[in-house]
């Protein structure tokens, strides 16, 4: 039985939800290949599908809430994990030949890559940026970022093949690289049938706040409830109903349901929820995220295949949505029709490398 380990970052929730699609695609194509995958993203979100044990090897974005970085802890985080980095390697390439792995996945820490060189396995990077290029961004402010960039790049140069999604962004550091279309879920439900899962209003426009797992709890929700033409969903840590709010704590397991349910999202672009909004054609109110490098490329992506409209953040945490809400709204759709199977596609080129 061939093995396949698969490093996530645990960064957000974009990275374990496409990897959870690649390796759908892969345990249906493969359904005799064993899955291990090593990150500290929530458990639920790989349905079940691998055998996943809890290990960080690389970083992120120390994040304050959805919207705020944490840049000097960030670094601090960064340079802590330096020091371990040959600790890491040894013990993971033992976790490699002890678990006989034919082929390493990444999504996208800089680290597996060396250390499936190091255990002598070819391994893929399956991203649409690199965590080099992200942190290029602060040298300027945060020069201790440049030794450690370059380790990343030296460390990503070791891949042997990687899988570039729409809209990539600093990808060219890897020596071989094959475009893949986007690693999308969709949502087998109808808007009618959505709705009555989550018990939202049939006729009412409702709309999704979407800001990840870290949420953003500076956003003045008191003042949704004098938008009484609209209806409010979202996720959070305790089921809360108002009005006309709807706090749906365990809706994230099922998130293509909730996209599918709503008319419009209010969101920051991150390539999970791009992924969603293409895949289910919402039209869609983004804020910017600060200084980071990825979003452009998907502010990019949103302009060009999504019906979609900015929103200044200061006034998305004034509350002040329904001028930009009414904008979108009676914008003229502007939907792409782009291909959704990068899933299957990667699955594809993987078990070619695997082999019999």
């Amino acid at each position: 039985m061939s093995s396949i380990l698969y490093y996530i970052t645990g960064h957000g929730y974009g990275h374990a939800v496409r990897s959870s699609q690649v390796i759908g695609s892969l345990k249906k194509t493969s359904p005799d290949l064993r899955i291990y995958v090593r990150t500290t993203a929530p458990e639920w979100l790989f349905l079940n599908r691998a055998l996943l044990s809890r290990q960080a090897i690389d970083v992120g974005i120390v994040q304050k809430d959805s919207l705020e970085m944490d840049l000097d802890g960030t670094l601090r985080a960064c340079q802590s994990l330096h020091k371990s980095v040959p600790r890491l390697i040894e013990q993971e390439t033992n976790f490699v030949r002890e678990h006989q792995i034919r082929l390493i996945l990444g999504d996208i820490p800089p680290l597996c890559f060396e250390i499936a060189m190091r255990a002598s396995v070819d391994s893929v990077a399956i991203a649409n940026f690199t965590w080099s290029e992200i942190y290029g961004a602060y040298i300027k402010n945060c020069p201790g970022f440049k030794p450690l960039i370059e380790e990343m790049e030296g460390f990503y140069r070791k891949a042997t093949l990687a899988l570039t999604l729409p809209y990539p962004c600093g990808m060219d550091v890897f020596p071989r690289k094959e475009p893949i279309p986007w690693v999308a879920r969709r949502s087998a439900l109808t808007k009618e049938e959505a709705r009555k899962a989550f018990r939202l209003p049939q006729s009412a426009t409702v709309v999704l706040l979407s800001f990840g797992g870290l949420g953003l709890e500076r956003f003045p929700w008191g003042k949704l409830k004098a938008m009484s033409e609209l209806f409010f969903v979202t996720t959070g840590e305790k089921k809360q109903e108002t009005n006309n709010l709807r706090v749906l704590p365990e809706a994230q397991r099922n998130y293509a349901d909730l996209v599918r349910a709503v008319d419009v999202i209010v969101t920051k672009p991150g390539y999970g929820i791009v992924a969603d909004i293409i895949s289910h054609q919402v039209p869609t109110l983004y804020t910017d995220r600060g200084d980071f490098a990825e979003y452009r490329y998907l502010v990019q992506a949103l302009e060009d295949c999504a019906t979609a409209e900015f929103i200044p953040q200061d006034q998305l945490l004034s509350g002040n949505l329904v001028p930009y809400l009414t904008r979108l709204l009676d914008k003229k759709e502007n939907w792409l029709t782009v291909p959704l199977d990068g899933a299957e596609v990667a699955t594809a080129k993987i078990l070619r490398l695997i082999g019999p």
